[in-house]
């Protein structure tokens, strides 16, 4: 049994509500783009209400420092961490959180992508440069796994009220935050731009975002 979901940490969340029961059974959960065996499979939808609950019912069952942890472990870039992440939280609720030091194979899976995950957040925490543009800050980086969101949050911390941007040039995906609020933005990054070039288009694009914005709560904090 295969589930199909969105790619989303919402819609992961989702399709851990709904196959709980059967997940000894699940041999995989891919995203819809992905390719999958042609075997038995579960399209599922996301709901925001049914992944709130179980974000709720980990941090209340184990720790927010834990679900934490789970959102870092789907920031690799694996085609392993929803599997990975499901089958660990099965195991940890039947047989209580101590077993997360287990040899289980999905546990020690889980493990090994949570601290390269962990590593390389570190690595760009100490070594990430910034230039000065205009009142701002601008930095870019390529990290390996889609970690934008967990730099921007250390960044955000360690410089208050300060307005800047950073851009993970990889994955065509930047963060601005003007010293109050952040906005999370996809964009098409040119070939040959210089980092002023990069910075000005992508001031451009944040504008558009932020002019069509949707408000939305954001569901991993």
């Amino acid at each position: 049994m295969i589930y199909v979901y969105d790619g989303s940490f919402q819609g992961l969340l989702t399709v851990i509500f709904h196959s709980y029961k059967v997940l000894e059974e699940v041999e995989d959960i891919v995203k819809s783009r992905e390719r999958y065996p042609n075997k038995d499979k579960i399209e599922c939808k996301t709901e925001i209400d049914k992944a709130r609950r179980v974000k709720n019912s980990i941090i209340k069952n184990f720790s927010y420092s834990f679900y934490r942890n789970i959102f870092m472990v789907f920031s690799a870039n694996s085609g392993k961490k929803e599997i990975a992440i499901a089958k660990t939280l099965k195991k940890l609720y039947v047989k209580g959180f101590y077993y997360i030091e287990s040899d289980d194979e999905y546990i020690a899976l889980f493990r090994k992508i949570l601290k390269k995950v962990s590593e390389e957040i570190k690595t760009y925490k100490d070594h990430l440069y910034f230039d000065k543009k205009e009142g701002f800050l601008f930095a870019k980086f390529s990290p390996e796994n889609n970690i934008l969101y967990h730099i921007f949050n250390h960044f955000k911390k360690k410089f208050t009220n300060t307005k800047f941007i950073i851009a993970d040039t990889g994955r065509n995906q930047a963060v601005f935050y003007d010293g109050i609020r952040a906005e999370f933005f996809d964009y098409e990054m040119q070939e040959n731009f210089k980092i002023e070039d990069n910075y000005v288009t992508l001031w451009q694009i944040f504008n558009d975002v932020i002019a069509s914005r949707e408000e939305k709560e954001s569901f991993w904090t």
